[in-house]
């Protein structure tokens, strides 16, 4: 098929975008990975072919957030620490356009986004310096090579260092400290917040703490100035002067390496980039040789020659690439922020085009432990936003509550909730979502995974054990409540049985109807303890063609028949009880069939309805 590719959001809209159409490879190896990702037994959870999203619908949790949690949540969202919801977005496209008040060029990235929010974190500032070096590398990592077998490395920002002993590092192999920056002249900036940071005590435990674990340390050089990357990519002595900088700063912290995080837009600094890091790269390797060289760089890039990297051109200087595979959300659609497959760019589409290009040894698949809140008009997957995005850790995702969903197309985690009248909608990675990267990983035998970033997951050990790709086996995922119906104008003509005209529904927010015997009912939902042992007298046959605004239960519309049983001593009374987890959504309800006159005569219908009104015209034919 062909379709459209959509660059990654930081090189997106003059970022090296990409041009046109081009083929996804859909044929052997795409048919390979789907069959690999079937060994995790995930109902409805292979590798689509492309075409319309179909999500099938499940019953959501009807989760309301009161107005008290609500301003819980959001105090929460603006606590700082691994908190995301602070940040200012204008939605997912933010991650690319430029930023007005940081000066002409400057790319807001998610990285750069968080850096900033943070830059005068009171907690950060007060961090006590350190008063002695980290602990040195074990001697395990002398001589080891630069990436191990199966890759998982993890970003410690600045601002999550007094939460960092909380930091589960037994499952990493490369921990990156985040970040010094540079300036357009190659010199490391010694102020501000990642320079405090850098500096502290805290920063010495952890590394000491990582080695202890048999983990590498890194160094992150970041810059994100349109107008400084320019100045450095045009002055082919910056590689040098910035590389020794750099190893000053490795030697003296103990530290095992470096990661660069330079993120531009457009094709012309690809060839001063390129020496730059290879610059850097020498001296590193010049000092130590089994130091690691990594540089953090677009989904799509390897893909897209005239964007702001060359991923051929920089291989031979780098051990690995971090491949920042998240923000890849549609920017005006509710959509996940990292898609493993699916219609836009999605991993899979990361993994291939990187492993077409650079050896799959230097790939390292990065994945957000953050997701995306969206206002939306509904609880269905695709009804449209009703308003910008907002950025939520996994911790904050798990303190909403609430029931999980799957979207079997992009193979990720959803939910949705009220506050209030305002519906929200949530896409995030879990452990399930991750396991399947981790296979997805395997399965092309790339490098490994990447964390953006440590902290986020509110230290939960599950997220991290399905990086190494050990996670249980899950079943019974559920896709959730598909799209809410349009309020369009919708003709429909139906020629029915007499007895078919259903009573109107009962007054309330929620309505519910199906057809027994041929009969149209409408179901009043009861409590199944007012019964008692009633409705334990089972009919013959099964009610159809359930319909409901119910969203908890717009599931049962796809169950194929409800068992009905018959209430004794009422003639005409029946009632349904459906309960988890052999159906989907439990309710009770009762029905009663309406009494018609033999031999009436079937009846035509024809419904017309628009958003404000509804006609019904009925016409009975003439009777013989």
């Amino acid at each position: 098929m062909t379709r459209r590719a959509r660059a990654h959001p930081h090189d997106r809209g003059g970022v090296g975008a990409f041009r046109g159409a081009h083929r996804v490879r859909s044929g052997p190896v795409r048919r390979r990975w789907s069959h690999a990702l079937g060994t995790l037994e995930l109902p409805g959870v292979i590798a689509p072919t492309g075409g319309a999203h179909r999500a099938r619908r499940a019953a959501p949790v009807g989760l309301r957030i009161t107005p008290a949690l609500a301003c819980l949540l959001a105090l929460a969202l603006v606590a700082g620490g691994a908190a995301l919801g602070s940040l200012s977005t204008g939605g997912a496209l933010a991650a690319t356009v430029t930023d007005p008040g940081a000066g002409h060029g400057q790319n807001v990235s998610i990285m750069n986004r968080m850096a900033k929010a943070f830059a005068s974190s009171s907690s950060v500032a007060a961090l006590p310096a350190a008063t002695a070096p980290p602990a040195p590398a074990p001697p395990s990592l002398e001589g080891a090579p630069a990436l191990r077998p199966h890759e998982v490395f993890g970003f410690a920002p600045y601002w999550t260092l007094p939460s960092s002993p909380g930091f589960d590092l037994s499952g990493l192999t490369t921990l990156a400290y985040f970040s010094v920056d540079v300036d357009g002249d190659g010199t490391v900036v010694q102020n501000g917040p990642g320079w405090n940071g850098y500096q502290s005590q805290a920063l010495a435990d952890l590394v000491t703490r990582a080695h202890g674990a048999g983990d590498r340390v890194v160094l992150t050089a970041s810059c994100f100035d349109q107008s400084a990357l320019d100045k450095m990519a045009a002055d082919p002595t910056t590689g040098t002067r910035l590389g020794a900088s750099l190893v000053q700063l490795v030697a003296a912290k103990n530290l095992d390496g470096v990661n660069l995080d330079f993120e531009g837009r457009g094709s012309a600094d690809q060839a001063g980039l390129d020496t730059l890091v290879a610059a850097v790269s020498k001296a590193m390797h010049g000092a130590n040789p089994h130091w690691q060289v990594t540089m953090d760089t677009y989904a799509s890039s390897a893909g897209d020659p005239a964007g702001f990297y060359d991923i051929p051109g920089l291989s031979p200087s780098v051990d690995g690439f971090f491949v920042m595979a998240y923000d890849m959300d549609d920017p005006t659609t509710p959509s996940p922020t990292s898609p493993l497959t699916g219609a836009g760019f999605t991993d899979l589409d990361a993994v291939q085009q990187y492993s077409a290009v650079v050896s799959p040894s230097k790939v390292i698949l990065g994945v957000p432990y953050y997701g995306y809140d969206w206002p939306t008009a509904g609880p269905g997957l695709g009804d449209p936003a009703t308003g910008p995005p907002t950025p939520l850790s996994y911790a904050q995702v798990l303190a909403i509550g609430g029931h999980s969903y799957w979207d079997p197309t992009t193979q990720t985690p959803w939910t949705s909730y009220q506050v209030g009248s305002q519906w929200h909608q949530t896409f995030y990675d879990n452990p399930t979502s991750l396991a399947l990267k981790a296979q997805l990983a395997n399965t092309y035998r790339i490098a490994g995974l990447g964390i953006w970033a440590l902290g986020m997951d509110g230290d939960a050990p599950a997220m991290q054990a399905a990086l190494g790709g050990g996670a249980l086996v899950v079943k019974g995922l559920r896709p959730g409540p598909a799209k809410s119906p349009a309020k369009s104008a919708v003709t429909t003509t139906t020629t029915t049985a007499p007895t078919t005209s259903a009573p109107a529904p009962p007054p309330g927010d929620y309505w519910y109807s199906g057809t027994w015997n041929g009969v149209a009912v409408s179901l009043t939902p009861v409590d199944a303890a007012a019964l008692g042992g009633a409705a334990a007298v089972p009919a013959s046959g099964q009610l159809t063609g359930f319909a409901t605004n119910d969203p908890a239960r717009l599931c049962l519309e796809s169950e194929p028949g409800l068992s009905v049983s018959t209430l004794p001593g009422t003639p005409g009374a029946f009632s349904i009880t459906t309960a988890l987890p052999s159906d989907c959504a439990s309710g009770t309800w009762e029905f009663t069939v309406p009494s018609t006159p033999a031999g009436s005569p079937p009846t035509s219908t024809t419904t017309t309805t628009g958003p404000d009104t509804t006609s019904t015209t009925s016409t009975s034919a003439p009777t013989p």
